[in-house]
């Protein structure tokens, strides 16, 4: 886990870091998360997550309402 700032006026939150080949096809990532690996990075903001399609794309999604 670390600290990220995704919004300057929440501050930092703690955010799972993750690497990207460690992800199956069918995982399922919530934000706030970091998915990181060679040549990109996907902040996933609090409110958003991530699934893993059977072709190895992410698949961003609006979770929930985000409150600024």
């Amino acid at each position: 886990m670390r600290a990220v700032c995704f919004h300057a006026e929440q501050g930092y939150v703690d955010t799972a870091v993750l690497r990207r080949t460690d992800l199956a096809p069918g995982a399922i990532v919530a934000g706030p998360a970091v998915i990181e690996e060679y040549g990109s990075t996907v902040p996933l903001h609090p409110g958003f997550s991530a699934t893993v399609d059977d072709f190895g794309n992410l698949l961003v999604r609006r979770t929930e309402e985000v409150r600024a």
